[in-house]
């Protein structure tokens, strides 16, 4: 795995975004550029099936044994971080074992649950308030049209919600610092900084996952190790800025 990176650059970027911008835009910086270019979502996402299909059994063992863990419930968000885990070495095109699974579900277990507890919030939240806003269920009388623009955005929340889990998992296994909030905050900068590239890999992931569920099976066997070998090839693709370039220690 390659070396951990601090983040201090991203710690900067939040302590003053405007100049960021200017210095991103004014530099064609690394970052901005791959937001901008959307083909480069296509050759990750390329890249990432390849180094997918390198691994395809073990990730399909693998995939079947988080899949069994999900049944208890309670094991379910660490055995995502084992498959995430053995993914980060797989889109380094590095060798996989059993150890890899078992090592992530062991260290990331309360970051993962962390993680899920903090998306059942969420989705309570949305649910609550796209009933809240329906026609009819509302305590208090509600125009028709601002009850649906309500709705709207609130879907439009839930969409982006969703958008960004992309992010943090991966986030987390390349992060020096291994609070979950650290992982949260720089999803967010990485999703300024590249929303082109970041839909465009999100359509991609929906297409996969409607292709899964025509044909059920696959949910079973391949598609959250693919999804875990994508989001990882994308998170790693994005961070190599950071690795690449010194650290402004003046701005800080």
């Amino acid at each position: 795995m390659p070396e951990k990176i601090a983040f201090d650059h991203i710690r900067v970027v939040l302590a003053d975004w405007t100049h960021w911008v200017e210095r991103s835009r004014g530099n064609e910086g690394h970052l901005w550029q791959a937001g901008r270019n959307m083909k480069d979502t296509f050759r990750i996402f390329w890249e990432a099936l390849k180094n997918f299909w390198d691994e395809l059994f073990p990730l399909a063992l693998m995939n079947i044994v988080t899949v069994l863990l999900a049944i208890p419930v309670i094991t379910l968000p660490p055995a995502l971080a084992g498959l995430w885990n053995v993914a980060n070495r797989v889109a380094q095109g590095k060798a996989i074992g059993w150890s890899d699974y078992f090592e992530g579900f062991r260290l990331y277990f309360w970051k993962a649950w962390g993680l899920a507890l903090l998306n059942i919030l969420v989705l309570f939240i949305v649910i609550t308030n796209l009933q809240f806003y329906a026609p009819g269920n509302a305590p208090l009388e509600i125009h028709p049209t601002l009850s649906l623009w309500m709705r709207a955005l609130w879907t439009a929340v839930t969409l982006l919600w969703l958008t960004l889990q992309m992010y943090p998992l991966a986030l987390l296994l390349e992060q020096e610092d291994q609070r979950l909030r650290v992982a949260l905050r720089n999803t967010a900068v990485i999703f300024i900084a590249n929303p082109g590239f970041t839909l465009v890999l999100a359509a991609l992931l929906l297409i996969v996952a409607i292709i899964s569920t025509l044909l059920t099976p696959l949910w079973f066997l391949l598609t959250p190790a693919l999804f875990a070998v994508v989001c990882n090839k994308a998170v790693q693709h994005l961070l190599k800025p950071y690795r690449e370039q010194p650290l402004d220690t003046t701005r800080q």
